[in-house]
C-alpha cells in the first residue's frame, strides 16, 4: 500500500475533528439541561407602628363629675404590632399569605373630687312625767358632717384584624404585583369606665339639760357620737364590633436604585358582624350587666401603605413607610345633642417599620 501523502493526512484529520465537533454539537443539543426549578419561597415580617385615630367622639352618659348630661371621649393615638407571612410554592406564581394586626390607644384618665360638710342644731323639750314632779328634760344635738369623694375615669381603645389570603402574581412590568384574595376578621373595641369611692364622717355632740326643784341650777350630761360610712359605685361602657368578611388586595414593589424599591399595596373589605353598645353598673342597688343595645351591621374597610425598602442583605430587608386602616361606621355610641344611638368611623394612620426575611 503506497504512503499517505501528508496533504491527503492533514486533510483526514480536519474532516475527523469537523466530524467530532459536529457530533458534540448535535449531542449536546439534545441533552439541553433544563433551568433549575426556583425553590419555595417563605417571606416572614413582623411590623411596629405609631398611629393617629381619627373619627367621631365616644360619648356615653352615666359617668357624673366630669360633664353632664355626657361624657365626651375624642379619638386617641398608640401603637400597633404586626406580623405575616407568605408562603410561594416552589416554581408557581402562587402565594399564600397570612397577617395579624393588633393596636391599642393610650388611656385617657380623669380625675374629680368633691368634699362638702353640714351641720344642724336641734333642741327638744320634754315635759315632766308627772304634774307631781318639775324636772323638765332639754336636749341640744349638734350633727357635723363631711363627706369626701373621688372619681377616677379611664377611656381606651384596641382594634385587632387578622387575613387570610391566596393569591398570584399578575407578571406585569418590573413591580410584579399580585393580586390577593381572602378573609378578613376584625374586632374594634372603645371602653370608658368610672369608679367612684366616697367616705362620710358624722359627729354628733348632745347636750343633755336637767332642771329640777331637788338640783339647784340643773345639771348638764354631754356625749358624743362619731360614724363613718363607705360608698362605692363603678360603671363601665363598651362599645364593639366584631366581624368578617370577604378582602381583595393589589401590592407590588418597583425597583429604584440598587437595593433599594417602593412598595404599595392597597385593600377593601365588605365586613358582616355584630355592632353592639354595653353598660356595666356595680353600685349598691345594681349589680353586672345593666343595658345592652346590639345587632347586625355591615361595615366597609379600606386599609393600604406606601413604603420605601432597601434590602440591606440577600435574604432580609427593612421597610418604613405610611399606612392607614379605615372602617366606616364601625362603633356605637350616643348623639351628644339628641341623646339617639349613633355610629361612628374610625381611622387607624401612621408611620411604620417592618423587618422581613426570606426563606
Amino acid at each position: 500500500m503506497p504512503p499517505v501523502e501528508p496533504s491527503l493526512r492533514a486533510s483526514l484529520l480536519t474532516g475527523a475533528s469537523a466530524l467530532a465537533l459536529s457530533v458534540t454539537n448535535t449531542v449536546a443539543h439534545g441533552q439541553t439541561t433544563p433551568a433549575p426549578t426556583p425553590p419555595p419561597t417563605w417571606q416572614v415580617w413582623v411590623e411596629g407602628a405609631a398611629f393617629f385615630g381619627a373619627g367621631g367622639n365616644f360619648n356615653v352618659p352615666y359617668l357624673p363629675g366630669l360633664s353632664a348630661p355626657f361624657t365626651s371621649f375624642k379619638p386617641q393615638d398608640g401603637f400597633e404590632y404586626a406580623f405575616g407571612v407568605d408562603f410561594a410554592p416552589q416554581g408557581q406564581p402562587y402565594h399564600y399569605v397570612f397577617d395579624f394586626r393588633y393596636g391599642r390607644t393610650g388611656t385617657d384618665t380623669g380625675f374629680a373630687s368633691t368634699a362638702s360638710s353640714s351641720s344642724s342644731s336641734k333642741f327638744v323639750r320634754i315635759p315632766p312625767p308627772s304634774p307631781f314632779f318639775t324636772t323638765i328634760f332639754g336636749t341640744q344635738t349638734n350633727t357635723n358632717s363631711t363627706t369626701n369623694s373621688s372619681q377616677v375615669t379611664k377611656k381606651w381603645e384596641n382594634h385587632l384584624a387578622a387575613d387570610f389570603m391566596f393569591g398570584r402574581e399578575l407578571g406585569v412590568g418590573s413591580n410584579k404585583p399580585e393580586l390577593l384574595f381572602g378573609v378578613r376578621v376584625a374586632d374594634l373595641h372603645a371602653t370608658a369606665q368610672s369608679l367612684m369611692n366616697g367616705q362620710t364622717n358624722t359627729t354628733t355632740n348632745i347636750t343633755r339639760t336637767i332642771y329640777s326643784s331637788f338640783v339647784v341650777g340643773g345639771h348638764v350630761t354631754n356625749s358624743t357620737l362619731s360614724s363613718s360610712s363607705l360608698s362605692q359605685a363603678f360603671a363601665r361602657w363598651n362599645s364593639e364590633f366584631f366581624g368578617a368578611g370577604p378582602r381583595v388586595t393589589l401590592t407590588g414593589g418597583v425597583p429604584l436604585a440598587g437595593s433599594w424599591s417602593f412598595e404599595y399595596s392597597g385593600s377593601i373589605a365588605g365586613l358582616i358582624g355584630d355592632r353592639s353598645l354595653a353598660l356595666t353598673l356595680v353600685n349598691g342597688n345594681n349589680t353586672g350587666l345593666l343595658w345592652l343595645n346590639s345587632g347586625t351591621a355591615f361595615v366597609f374597610n379600606a386599609d393600604g401603605f406606601a413604603a420605601i425598602a432597601f434590602k440591606f442583605t440577600k435574604n432580609f430587608k427593612v421597610t418604613a413607610g405610611v399606612r392607614a386602616d379605615y372602617y366606616n361606621a364601625a362603633l356605637k355610641t350616643f348623639d351628644i345633642n339628641t341623646g339617639a344611638l349613633a355610629n361612628i368611623d374610625r381611622l387607624y394612620w401612621g408611620p411604620f417599620l417592618r423587618l422581613t426575611g426570606s426563606f
